[in-house]
């Protein structure tokens, strides 16, 4: 009863421990996730590209590998059966080689044993001559033998060492061949664990590829209907033309692809919506490398350093737009002099007192963000880099 207990509690510790395993293994992987989700749009692309090659590189190594693997296995069967013969005679070799020493050890008692019948004093006469003379023959006898006994001795002895330097060879191909059998099953392994990371990773990209197109129509349409930009005619009748389209997805973004009416800043340097950051999106052109989808960033990205950031308006203004949108977070919009609006999206809060037709000066603080902030600036249905206008 107590050993049945003590299985019971040694397999319910196995599963215990397996099921905490695969929990880590389950948050490792979830941390991995947040993580490439929070990276750059090209950053993320650059480690599909070169996790495409690792992957091409596996493949490589695996199928070279398989090749060896397949050559070695006939002459493995052949090495083992080689082995078996070899172990077999070296016993045989061994048990002769334990007899002839016993032969070499009863000679040298026997020989030494006839030296000790005759001592030093004996007296001469014809008999002690007649002895003398048989130990002497026998003596010649002995030292023959041991001599045809100690060289079968060195042959036997030649023979086992060359039969074991022929088992170590064999003993070292063997561990050679199990040593690319294992290397062969932790090669597939890592493959199936890069193919799963890589298909993962092209979901994440897929997915921030299609926000930001949906963000960037959102943010045209807010735009748009604040007539702050113009919407060409051709760009609706193209872009309806798309959404008519059945299952339309993200490959399909390359045909409503529209370039924008840009111009250089021109008026006096100021300070940046975020005191300290790093530019995660840049303005401009952006053909993505995974599905040769060719987009243009209106905006720029920044990525805040700190939590809970706080969000400063850059230019002195009228705020025309206040509000949480489906896609873009809170969004707060400010008309500037001389043509110039400037947008904040992503905002995680709006500060209280932002209202619209409220005047704010440069510096005042509109919101925060805990992480990325979309920032675009517009002047007469021109597009501004905002990192031109940025201290």
């Amino acid at each position: 009863m107590k050993k049945c207990f003590l299985l019971f509690l040694f397999s319910f510790s196995v599963l215990f421990a397996n099921e905490i395993a695969q929990k880590q293994k389950d948050i490792k992987e979830n941390e991995r996730i947040v993580k490439q989700l929070s990276k750059k749009l090209e950053d993320l692309a650059s480690e599909i590209l070169d996790n495409e090659k690792n992957l091409k590189k596996i493949a490589s190594e695996i199928s070279t590998l398989t090749s060896k693997t397949s050559k070695l296995e006939s002459s493995v069967k052949t090495q083992i059966k080689a082995l078996e013969q070899l172990n077999a005679q070296n016993k045989d070799l061994l048990q002769n080689k334990n007899k002839i020493e016993g032969k070499i050890i009863d000679l040298i008692a026997k020989d030494f044993a006839y030296d000790l019948a005759i001592p030093k004093n004996y007296i001469e006469s014809e008999d002690s001559i007649i002895a003398l003379e048989l130990v002497g023959v026998l003596d010649k006898i002995f030292k023959e033998e041991f001599y045809q006994i100690s060289k079968d001795y060195e042959d036997i002895s030649k023979k086992i060492e060359e039969k074991q330097t022929q088992i170590t060879i064999i003993n070292s191909n063997l561990k050679s061949y199990k040593d690319q059998i294992d290397e062969l099953k932790n090669l597939r392994k890592k493959q199936e664990q890069e193919i799963a990371k890589q298909k993962t990773d092209k979901e994440i990209y897929t997915r921030k590829l299609s926000n930001l197109q949906v963000q960037q129509q959102e943010l045209r349409k807010t735009l748009n209907k604040l007539k702050i930009i113009k919407e060409k005619e051709e760009e609706k009748l193209a872009q309806k033309k798309e959404d008519k389209k059945p299952n339309s997805n993200i490959k399909q973004v390359g045909s409503s692809y529209q370039t924008s009416s840009v111009k250089h800043y021109s008026g006096p340097k100021t300070i940046a919506p975020l005191e300290s950051y790093t530019v995660k999106q840049k303005f401009g052109n952006y053909i993505d490398p995974i599905y040769n989808i060719k987009i243009y960033n209106e905006n720029v990205v920044l990525k805040s350093d700190s939590t809970n950031a706080a969000v400063r308006n850059v230019l002195d203004g009228k705020v025309v737009f206040a509000k949480a949108t489906p896609t873009l977070k809170q969004v707060v919009i400010v008309e500037n002099k001389d043509g110039i609006h400037t947008i904040y999206a992503h905002l995680d809060k709006i500060a209280p007192g932002v209202k619209v037709g409220r005047n704010i000066k440069k510096g005042y603080i509109i919101g925060r963000v805990e992480s990325d902030l979309t920032f675009e600036v517009t002047q007469k249905n021109f597009h501004i880099n905002p990192l031109e206008m940025i201290k």
